[in-house]
């Protein structure tokens, strides 16, 4: 039969646990605060080793790497840089003064990598310059971007609508102030398919409105539209109800031009028949 112990025995033993659970803690707090040292110590010191940038297709990556700024020419950190001492919010902005850059997102790497994962604009129209040769690129929100060389392998070929005309000029990093513009290139790559393939090439004229080629059909071969000075989604619909309704049930009809800028109407003029 087990002896039955004393409230001082009692009392002694509680004791020796609860000292044995203080040694204990102590010992882990100290492993604890040994390590959190350790990995201070090695996140202060941890040299940058490399800086990758992924997603790119128009803008070449050594252009990206110039503007962070963490590299030489052949793509070397400076061996004095250390990866934890670079704040990836200034870095991130850096990659994005790219004009093919619409925003970037950076991250350290516990091997010593700076990775720069690039989003890059879409391009909505293609601008031609006063001789129409191709001059640059506007996305959706009004930005600029610079041809793609051809030698680029890697680049994304388009199929845009041609842009002419009186074009306000381009900031590389700031969308174009014109809100008409910004308006017209916002509503470009919303179009449907079928509407979308009506427009073949669209100019600002001098009075700032803007007048629509289709690829050419019928008889009426390529149709001039006048839009209006703010062409918006309800004048393309309006464009695509006159096509489907007028130019293709009257296939011998040769409309010289459509005039879109009155709402609720149509103005056209058709050539004199023989």
């Amino acid at each position: 039969m087990a002896k039955r112990l004393t409230k001082a025995q009692r009392q002694k033993q509680a004791a020796r646990r609860r000292a044995v659970r203080r040694v204990v803690t102590v010992l882990v707090l100290a492993v604890v605060a040994a390590l959190a040292l350790l990995g201070w110590r090695w996140r202060a010191t941890l040299p940058l080793e490399t800086v990758a940038v992924e997603g790119t297709h128009h803008a070449a990556p050594a252009e990206v790497l110039r503007l962070i700024g963490l590299t030489d020419d052949e793509g070397v950190p400076a061996s004095d840089t250390l990866l934890f001492a670079l704040d990836p919010a200034i870095l991130a902005d850096r990659a994005a003064r790219h004009p093919w850059v619409a925003e970037a997102t950076v991250r350290r790497g516990a091997t010593g990598t700076v990775s720069v994962k690039v989003a890059e604009r879409r391009p909505v129209a293609l601008v031609l310059d006063v001789a129409g040769r191709p001059a640059r690129y506007y996305d959706a929100h009004g930005y600029t971007m610079p041809l793609v060389p051809t030698t680029n392998e890697t680049a994304v070929r388009y199929d845009l609508p041609l842009l002419r005309g009186r074009l306000p000029e381009s900031h590389p990093t700031q969308p174009v102030e014109d809100a008409a513009l910004r308006g017209l290139l916002a509503v470009l790559p919303t179009l449907p398919p079928a509407t979308d393939a009506l427009v073949s090439e669209i100019e600002r004229r001098a009075d700032g409105t803007y007048r629509l080629r289709t690829p050419p059909t019928g008889a009426s071969g390529a149709l001039t539209v006048t839009l209006g000075t703010e062409p918006d989604a309800a004048t393309f619909q309006t464009l695509r109800a006159f096509w489907e309704q007028a130019v293709l049930t009257q296939p011998h009809t040769v409309f010289r031009s459509v005039d879109l800028r009155y709402d609720g109407q149509i103005i056209t003029r058709e050539a004199d028949r023989d």
